[in-house]
């Protein structure tokens, strides 16, 4: 159906000019969207050929924005110390001490007034914020290793959709094949039209699903870019798929490696660093803060002089020094509760993903060196029963059918794997080591 025209009639009250500036500026718009996304591709790196997983985890960290942010919080949070640990702000005073009604002579002082903790608040308070500066910095990292997941779960999108691709390529041209066979059969009447009309289906069903397939694989495409931090043009580029083919390091090593490089138990540790720190800056309230009163000052009957005045504060509450305390400790407990409990939960992830690692290889290799050749067998085998008038066509059709499903799902099993070594990496910490990036 032809879309409907749109009304170009506007009204005799309005100009021609007018119409010609609401179209112009869309237009422009587009012209400048257009623009701006040329120059941004253009400012970015083209990606390798063929595109591995190293490099997808490469370029993921060097140019996905959400880094750059994680990365700049932590340069903020880095100046934190600096600003709690500093002395509070100096205060000058000046006063008229006296100014008689008469007007003459008055009593002057300027005075600057100094605070000085006599507790270590000051270092509690530093040693706070650079927990805090370590957590960020963790959190930075937790961000890279989620980015570089994501990355290389849309790059097994592409490669999955691009060897999809070449299996029904194959089988076109087999469907094809036998459509052909079909109808020289059909001349010398060995054949009926039933088979020809059941070839030609199976044909049309493999020539829709390759077409379709090109859509699928633009838009995997589409999801890489974006997971790369490149303007999304759908344009899928050329993949070369490696993985670890050995059996994964055993369960103590990995969850070692784990402990040692999660960022999330990195974050949590700087949290109880942070509690502790807390602890003591709530102690350190017990302690009184002083203050130092120094400058000059005249009056009438003596002159000039110099005025001096020291003072201390007295934490007579104690009950709320006691309460803030109290909590902070808490606090403290319940960061070593949740350290505790995220470290279990990491072995727990640690050993599912390498069991997971396990049963993709498993599935993998049943398929390619069972499955696979035993349906080319069974297809061979039926093609000449066949030709011989033994079988009916419609084995035939189920014997490529299997073969079809057995590469389908030699390619599905590749790429499970791939993202079963890209999960492990990610639970160890490390994407480049337990990741399709790194053979073993």
């Amino acid at each position: 159906m032809k879309p409907k025209r749109r009304s170009t009639h506007l009204g005799r009250t309005f100009r021609t000019s007018v119409l010609a500036a609401a179209l112009t500026l869309p237009t422009l718009s587009a012209a400048r969207a257009e623009t701006t996304a040329t120059t941004t591709a253009a400012a970015l790196p083209a990606l390798p050929s063929p595109l591995k997983p190293a490099d997808v985890v490469k370029y993921a960290s060097e140019h996905r924005a959400e880094i750059a942010a994680a990365s700049a919080k932590t340069a903020a949070l880095a100046q934190v110390p600096k600003q709690v640990g500093a002395l509070p702000e100096p205060m000058v005073m000046a006063s008229i001490d006296h100014l008689p009604i008469s007007l003459e002579g008055v009593n002057l002082s300027l005075m600057v007034q100094q605070e000085f903790p006599l507790s270590g608040v000051l270092g509690a308070r530093e040693r706070s914020a650079e927990a805090d500066v370590k957590g960020a910095a963790a959190k930075a990292q937790t961000v890279k290793l989620d980015v570089e997941f994501q990355a290389l779960a849309a790059y097994l999108m592409v490669v999955e959709a691009q060897r999809m691709t070449t299996v029904l390529d194959e089988q076109v041209a087999i469907a094809k094949q036998m459509v052909a066979v079909t109808k020289a059969r059909l001349l010398s009447s060995e054949a009926a039209t039933l088979d020809i009309l059941r070839a030609e289906l199976d044909s049309a069903k493999m020539e829709g699903e390759r077409k379709a397939l090109d859509s699928d694989l633009r838009a995997a495409a589409s999801m890489l870019e974006a997971a790369l931090g490149r303007p999304v043009k759908g344009d899928p580029p050329v993949c070369d798929l490696t993985f670890p083919t050995g059996e994964p390091p055993t369960l103590p090593d990995l969850v070692k490696f784990a402990l040692e490089k999660r960022p999330e138990l990195s974050q949590m540790r700087a949290s109880v660093s942070k509690a502790q720190a807390e602890v003591d800056v709530m102690n350190s309230m017990y302690g009184p803060m002083a203050f130092v009163r120094l400058g000059g000052a005249t009056t009438m009957m003596e002159g000039p002089g110099v005025m001096l005045m020291v003072g201390v504060n007295i934490p007579l509450w104690r009950e709320k020094l006691g309460a803030g305390v109290a909590e902070a400790k808490a606090m403290g407990q319940m960061a070593s509760a949740e350290t505790t409990a995220m470290s279990t939960m990491i072995e727990g992830e640690v050993g599912s993903a390498r069991q997971g690692v396990v049963a993709a290889r498993t599935r993998l290799a049943t398929v390619r060196d069972k499955v696979l050749p035993l349906s080319k067998s069974v297809l061979t085998l039926t093609i000449s029963t066949y030709a011989t008038g033994h079988v009916p066509f419609v084995s035939v059709l189920e014997a490529a059918k299997a073969v079809r499903d057995a590469r389908m799902e030699e390619v599905i099993a590749e790429v499970k794997l791939a993202a079963a070594w890209a999960r492990l990496g990610r639970a160890v910490g490390d994407m480049n080591v337990g990741s399709p990036a790194t053979k073993t």
